[in-house]
């Protein structure tokens, strides 16, 4: 008996190797394809979601402890369908986002089968959570000392990620689970050692190692809202842990004036240090002020939702109006830019998928709390508050790693443990939806196939783009443009590809479509310097016009007004724009910007 029971344990461990190896998906940088820090990500868990849809199979099998559902399973599948479904309305097409949202739905179910099947199972997955903050906090140390490099050339602090903010974000959502599991698993460190224990002192080790490179890491990346989240993460864990060990009610209805002079210090030091933080970067803060006051106007116009991946688009639409429209402030106008992303993931979800799916988006959080605060799972809480404040600044939903750890996370706070679930009769729904989440993954997986060798194909093809051998590689972007065209950084090279082989056409063509997804200003000038090679200038003057509303801080589309005015002959309006090229403030100094001026100076001399 004790022999099978080894057996099984073992087997159970093996099996979950491939979700140890999805959660890993956050160190993968695969330099093999275009796009290494995003894309290499994708493949990746693409794979290992395969190998875990034959892995959760035997799991369920072998294991004689089913999952119960619940209502946050419930409102998770409704937010699922109404999402996709609302996005493929608005898109009229499958991108890479609407098959990562499916799969990482997908996932969720895997992980609440696999929580509730073994009792070791959470241990290990949250160890191995655990270990990746710990793993990147070492990374991010080693690059500050420069025995690694950095994924971006203007950072030096990135660790596996682009750039430092989704970087310490993911340490600030990690961090609340470890800081709760020192706390709690200290206890162990006082017992007689025994083996049986040994998960209890991997988990404290690991936490505390966690805790303390994270502690030397986070202030370097300068990231508020890392700070805010893992502050107000931690404070969740520690409340949590002494109210129930120290009776922290019973003390504050004894001791009444001191819990309110306390709560006066913390308040008054809080909002202190939201001043300081606020100054720290005061244009930056300026910034994201301004996205969330132009997507709050995007909403009314939107209520289903714009689709995956079409938030910058239609955000620069908005942009572009309001600062037409002169209500605009001249602080708004300096500080504005091109977002890909809302620096708000509520906002960002209203905008995309629509007001619906954000209502059952929120319902489903916060059914996930309620269920995780009457299971007393603290540590899955405390994480789960600390992305939410994170996710009110940043972008962490549109980033795979966060996502993956999100569905941990969410699955971790209703599973039952297998006590539990022994007592409750399994749901039949479970034998319709495994097959069914199998044939999902299956079909997925087709339609990403041609996708990883166009992303092999586009690395290489760089290139041939970068030494300026246009005509060469324009057939290439020709046959790669079925799977890469939501990538805005194809899309981008394949429409200046087009221009400088004299495709003006089709170069506008292929700008528009990248325009959908991306508000970047140079994709107007682009387009309006293709109409004014045609001959048609107004639509290239309407061009240059769009770019200069959406960033009105920039010279370039001003500098490309004068001259299309030179073309068409009217001195006026040259004359006019050559003056407020050369008056106006730049944002950021650059030669480029001198060399503007001056020839606008040499313009008005003639």
């Amino acid at each position: 008996m004790k022999l099978k029971n080894t057996f099984k344990h073992t087997l159970n461990f093996i099996l979950l190797i491939p979700f140890l190896m999805v959660l890993a998906t956050v160190f993968i940088v695969n330099t093999e394809l275009a796009n290494p820090v995003v894309s290499g990500k994708y493949f990746w868990f693409y794979g290992w979601i395969a190998v875990s849809s034959i892995a959760v199979v035997v799991i369920y099998f072998i294991n004689h402890k089913k999952a119960h559902w619940q209502l946050p399973d419930v409102l998770v599948l409704f937010f699922g369908i109404v999402a996709l479904s609302s996005s493929y309305y608005a898109n009229r097409q499958i991108n890479t986002k609407w098959i990562l949202l499916l799969l990482c739905l997908v996932l969720y179910f895997y992980f609440r089968i696999v929580l509730s099947a073994n009792k070791p199972n959470r241990y290990w997955l949250v160890l191995f959570l655990i270990s990746t903050a710990l793993a990147q906090g070492i990374w991010g140390l080693m690059q500050l000392y420069g025995f690694r490099i950095s994924q971006h050339n203007l950072f030096l602090l990135t660790g596996s990620f682009f750039n430092p903010g989704p970087y310490s974000g993911y340490l600030a959502f990690i961090t609340p689970i470890a800081f709760y599991y020192i706390l709690a698993d200290y206890k162990v460190l006082k017992r007689k050692p025994n083996l049986r224990f040994t998960l209890f002192y991997l988990r404290w080790l690991s936490s505390v190692a966690t805790v303390l490179v994270v502690s030397l890491t986070l202030p370097a990346t300068m990231s508020r809202a890392s700070w805010l989240a893992t502050s107000g993460g931690v404070i969740i864990a520690a409340l949590a842990f002494f109210s129930k060990k120290y009776k922290l009610q019973t003390y504050i209805r004894q001791h009444k004036k001191k819990a309110v002079l306390i709560f006066v210090c913390l308040t008054l030091c809080c909002s202190i240090g939201s001043v300081g933080m606020y100054h720290l970067k005061k244009d930056s803060a300026d910034g994201r002020a301004l996205m969330w006051k132009v997507s709050l106007r995007t909403i009314p116009s939107h209520p289903l939702g714009v689709g995956l991946n079409n938030f910058s688009g239609i955000y620069g639409e908005q942009q572009a109006a309001y600062f037409a429209s002169g209500e605009a402030t001249e602080q708004e106008e300096f500080v504005a830019g091109a977002p890909e992303y809302a620096f708000n993931e509520y906002l960002q979800i209203c905008i995309e998928l629509g007001v619906f799916s954000f209502l059952l988006f929120s319902g489903a959080i916060l059914s996930f709390i309620y269920s995780g605060y009457k299971r007393k799972n603290i540590p899955a809480i405390s994480s789960l508050i600390a992305l939410l404040i994170f996710a009110f600044m940043s972008y962490p939903l549109n980033l795979l790693p966060f996502v993956i750890a999100l569905v941990f996370v969410l699955a971790d706070c209703i599973s039952e443990t297998p006590k539990m679930a022994h007592k409750k009769r399994d749901s039949r729904l479970t034998y319709i939806c495994l097959p069914a989440s199998m044939l999902l993954v299956g079909l997925c997986l087709c339609n990403r196939y041609p996708t990883y060798q166009a992303y092999k194909d586009w690395n290489n093809l760089k290139m041939l783009y970068s030494m300026g051998h246009y005509k060469e590689a324009e057939k290439s972007y020709a046959q790669l443009y079925p799977y890469l065209n939501d990538q805005i950084n194809f899309m981008f090279e394949y429409g200046r590809v087009l221009r400088n082989i004299g495709k003006y056409e089709e170069s506008n063509g292929a700008l528009k479509q990248a325009a959908l997804i991306r508000c970047d200003p140079m994709l107007y000038n682009i387009m309006g310097q293709n109409y004014q090679d045609l001959k048609l200038y107004d639509p290239a003057e309407a061009a240059y016009i769009k770019s200069s509303n959406i960033i009105p801080n920039r010279h370039y589309p001003h500098y490309l007004l004068a001259k299309l005015y030179i073309e068409k002959g009217d001195t006026a309006k040259a004359q006019e724009k050559a003056r407020f090229v050369i008056g106006k403030r730049p944002k950021v100094a650059s030669p480029a910007i001198e060399e503007m001026k001056t020839e606008m100076e040499e313009l008005l001399k003639k």
